[in-house]
């Protein structure tokens, strides 16, 4: 569906991005980094809290390779977007807190040894849960679903340009849990 502004609310909007592309640009020339690619943005605000119980705890801003490290271990992170737990009305939504979907490339590499899964809100894109998962265990529950996802995909014999296969909150709230942590008002899992 189209979405049209009138001229003072585009004169607005224009404004913004004004600034926001000369915040851009300092960080551009400074440390040759995009803050508006949206993996970037992303990887800082998951840094912000991971860091704080994992001090080895490091971000990549190459385009390809590993999304982050600790301690030798290469970390694969998604982020998505959830919506409020609550409907306008103010009831709590069906689902909410266990709604989130992580999206994988079918054709992408899926297998890793440290998983650091991210539910954001879709109005502020504050961070309200982390999966952070390097358990054996763990890890293998999830290659397990996304090989499984993958071979379904490839079943279908789908269009070979969106390859998105999805690994579900619910399957991570199933994981053993090691530890629950709250840092700065996120719900942190470790398992």
């Amino acid at each position: 569906m189209a979405k049209y502004f009138n001229n003072d609310e585009l004169s607005d909007l224009n404004e913004a991005r004004k600034r926001i592309f000369v915040e851009r640009e300092l960080i551009y020339k400074k440390y040759g980094i995009d803050l508006l690619d949206t993996d970037s943005m992303s990887s800082l605000s998951i840094y912000e809290i991971v860091k704080q119980y994992d001090s080895d705890y490091n971000i990549n801003f190459s385009r390809n390779g590993e999304d982050a490290i600790s301690n030798g271990v290469l970390v694969e992170q998604k982020a998505t977007k959830i919506d409020n737990d609550f409907t306008k009305t103010g009831k709590i939504r069906k689902n909410a807190g266990t709604d989130a979907q992580f999206q994988f490339h079918a054709n992408g590499d899926i297998i890793h040894s440290r998983y650091v899964l991210v539910a954001r809100r879709k109005e502020n894109l504050d961070i309200v849960r982390i999966y952070d998962v390097s358990s054996q265990h763990g890890c293998k529950v999830i290659q397990t679903h996304l090989e499984a996802e993958r071979d379904k995909w490839r079943n279908k014999g789908m269009d070979q340009k969106r390859d998105v296969i999805l690994l579900p909150e619910k399957l991570l709230l199933s994981l053993p849990l090691i530890k629950k942590i709250t840092i700065s008002g996120v719900n942190v899992r470790l398992s």
